[in-house]
């Protein structure tokens, strides 16, 4: 039985339990709660901090369609991310990170409650989310934190499901407005244009959920807080301020290899890249990739000023900061832009940094494979909270001390509506399966060596030699998706709740 197999078993036959080893419960509502935990009483019955003294606070940073190769600290000397790769110095960097689910609804709904979205039953965009789920802030707001969440939360926020835990909820948005853009027939991805903002940084949508984010840190600075700035981009509408809009030459930035490589095979492929462009030209390529690291620079500009003033508070000690996105971007990579149902690495491959002073070493650059659904158990052990029994995800504290023993040997991401139409990427350390199925059948199947081939351009699987690999892969794959619950897709209810589509 090799280690993989181990670990379904054990998950199979023993029960989770919470990061001090005490048991869960479930309540009457239906969520997963978190048995009991040492409380602080001069703090008003909060849980304590990893370090045993004072309520940790969470402050999640979050951008939209990050392409992790576009970050300084992820190897990419062109574009400036000074305030990012800052970050990663005093943290952790996961260099493997990958999301579960390469669109927004689903993959932000995993990261808020640590699971995979066949479990929860929120497959895709158009999906509801099921008020009896833990989310993050339900979790932590029981604890008596005072939970937020500022920018692009993509959720159904209602009576019913209480705002999915949060106290705030502020999504300000700004006008798309265009001082100069490129042609749109040649290039919109997303079917938006490219360009430069009409409006400085101060009154951008990156600048307001910055300084929103701010406002929020100084009103509850003296309370344990959880809260999430969630930044709309480098997400399409590609639309950038002065001076980021310029700050990069289209001639001297560098297109991946593959930007002229298409998998003419590929389900959905054709109409994948008539949403991004015809893109006549490479200099379109060049140009919108400069507009896009613009984006990803005045983003990293506004997370600095957050940052500077969690400092300035006097609050970064006992701050766990977190950075990732929800999915990544094809960023010209095989063609395209934006994200589809692909299982390519420049979508299902995230940023992920985590700086936790005093528990986190500064300079540590993690290797194994992580995943979007991490990172709530991760937040849970650091603040001493226990991990609810149903979450999928590990705490990814266990890796920073460089302890790699017993970590995960595969890692799954799927888009699709149901689990009978979606493309599963099945992810190893060396390798990638992906496989298209629609009403049930396989219509198409992809196995990448990512060691030989990062850009993903020669498909192995009808390849004699790859025989061994490609069935492992299959095989590991039809192993998790029996161990792994499965609900009916959720579509939005009359009221704004989550149904069941059978219902």
């Amino acid at each position: 039985m090799n280690l993989f197999r181990a670990l379904l078993a054990g998950l199979l036959l023993f029960p989770m339990v919470g990061s001090q080893g005490l048991p869960v419960s479930q309540s009457s509502a239906g969520k997963t709660q978190a048995a009991e935990l040492p409380l602080d009483s001069a703090r008003g019955g909060q849980a304590l901090g990893k370090s045993g003294k004072q309520p940790l606070n969470v402050l999640f940073i979050m951008s939209d369609q990050h392409n992790a190769r576009a970050l300084g600290c992820y190897g990419n000397a062109e574009v400036k991310t000074p305030n990012l790769d800052a970050l990663a110095a005093q943290g952790a960097v996961f260099t493997r990170a990958l999301c579960q689910t390469a669109q927004c609804v689903p993959s932000r709904y995993s990261i808020w409650t640590g699971r995979y979205a066949r479990s929860t039953g929120t497959y895709a965009n158009g999906c509801g989310q099921n008020a009896a789920e833990n989310t993050v802030a339900d979790l932590f707001h029981a604890r008596g934190y005072v939970c937020g969440t500022i920018g692009k939360h993509h959720m159904e926020m209602t009576p019913q499901n209480h705002n999915h835990g949060f106290d705030v909820v502020e999504d300000p948005r700004s006008p798309w407005d265009y001082s100069k853009s490129l042609p749109y027939e040649q290039a919109h991805p997303g079917r938006a244009k490219v360009g430069e903002a009409a409006v400085p940084n101060e009154k951008h949508n990156a600048g307001v959920i910055a300084q929103k984010t701010v406002e929020f840190l100084r009103e509850h600075k003296a309370k344990p807080f959880v809260v999430w700035c969630s930044f709309h981009g480098p997400h399409s509408p590609i639309c950038v301020s002065k001076p980021w809009s310029a700050w990069y030459d289209p001639a001297k930035l560098t297109l991946p290899p593959s930007w002229n490589h298409k998998d003419a095979q590929l389900p959905g492929m054709d109409g994948f890249l008539k949403k991004s462009g015809t893109y006549e030209t490479e200099l379109l390529y060049r140009q919108t990739l400069a507009y896009y690291y613009g984006y990803v620079s005045q983003i990293d500009h506004n997370i600095g000023l957050v940052l500077q003033e969690l400092e300035q508070l006097g609050l970064a000690k006992n701050t766990i900061v977190v950075y990732t996105a929800d999915h990544g971007e094809m960023m010209a990579e095989h063609g395209a832009w934006t994200k589809g149902g692909t299982g390519y690495e420049a979508t299902v491959r995230v940023p992920m940094i985590v700086r936790l002073p005093g528990v986190v070493p500064a300079g540590t650059r993690v290797n194994e494979l992580a995943c979007s659904i991490d990172l709530l158990p991760t937040l849970l052990e650091a603040a001493g909270l226990n991990i609810p029994t149903n979450v999928q995800g590990r705490s990814l504290l266990a890796l920073t001390p460089g302890q790699t023993n017993g970590w995960r040997e595969y890692a799954v991401s799927e888009l699709g509506g149901s689990v009978d139409s979606q493309t599963v990427t099945f992810t190893s350390k060396t390798h990638k399966y992906v496989r298209f199925k629609k009403g049930g059948m396989v219509e198409y199947e992809q196995l990448f060596d990512l060691v030989q081939d990062p850009w993903e351009m020669k498909n192995l699987m009808t390849a004699p030699a790859d025989t061994n690999v490609r069935e492992e892969l299959k095989q590991a794959l039809a192993q998790w998706e029996a161990a792994t619950p499965t609900a009916a897709p959720l579509r939005v209810g009359k009221k704004g709740r989550g149904r069941a589509e059978t219902e």
